[in-house]
């Protein structure tokens, strides 16, 4: 004979049991729901390719992230419906919409992944590989600026690599054993850095309220740009000159 504490139990167990069998179908209906409009992942993340915060690749990088993210999400809800033996919802002919969803994800995830790769191999861009100018010159932006964090760091600097988000042209912000803060700029270039750049860069310590700014190129300066960045807390380094700097460091490791 069942007890009153069982009986108790019992039926908290079956009333839970039911609770979590309504639950289940709900969700399965709302993702049932949700899983046709997948074909607005793309249309979602296009917003990327028109943020002014990031240089073109970023936004092309950003957009494709976007969209796999967003595929995956839509894969989790497909998959829980299937899970749950029902059949999602179409808006599109069944002969197009699920080769169309697994196209997405493996486009969005192939690019995706390769850009990852690629930003692991740039942040991890080494002081070793650099030799002369032209190891330098054929960075991406991105490699450059890791590389540039990476020599302030072996120079007993804190670093923080800005991302190139609402940066105002910071790069790189340093501070030194004293507390000072220095913005960076850094400018993967061939050619000449004019007197503009400086002056902007100039205008952006100030709003920054850092102490000093440095401005770094994989190019040359012109002399005006050299002219007017006297007697200001700015430092300019050239490529030879960064080549430079950069070989008495690997002199001490």
């Amino acid at each position: 004979m069942m007890t009153t504490g069982a009986a108790l139990c019992w039926t908290a167990d079956l009333y839970l049991k039911k609770e979590m069998a309504i639950f289940i179908d709900a969700l399965t209906a709302i993702f049932s729901l949700l899983y046709p409009l997948w074909p607005l992942i793309p249309l979602v993340a296009v917003r990327r390719l028109f943020s002014r915060d990031h240089s073109f690749s970023q936004r092309i990088r950003w957009f494709f992230l976007d969209s796999f993210l967003g595929w995956l999400m839509w894969a989790f809800f497909w998959g829980f419906v299937i899970w749950q033996e029902r059949q999602p919802l179409f808006f599109l002919p069944q002969r197009v919409n699920l080769p169309g969803f697994l196209m997405l994800g493996a486009v969005s995830g192939s690019i995706s992944l390769f850009w990852l790769i690629l930003i692991w191999r740039e942040k991890h861009v080494r002081l070793s590989r650099i030799k002369k100018l032209a190891d330098m010159q054929a960075l991406t932006p991105e490699a450059f600026e890791a590389l540039v964090a990476k020599l302030f760091k072996a120079n007993g600097h804190q670093v923080e690599l800005t991302g190139g988000i609402a940066d105002h042209g910071i790069d790189i912000v340093v501070k030194n054993a004293a507390g000072e803060k220095w913005i960076v700029q850094c400018k993967r270039y061939s050619g000449s850095v004019g007197e503009p750049l400086v002056r902007d860069l100039y205008g952006t310590m100030l709003h920054e309220e850092a102490q000093g700014a440095y401005l770094m190129t994989t190019g040359t300066f012109t002399r005006q740009a050299q002219e007017w960045a006297e007697g200001k807390p700015m430092i300019l380094y050239d490529g030879e000159a960064l080549v430079e700097l950069i070989k008495k460091v690997q002199s001490r490791d």
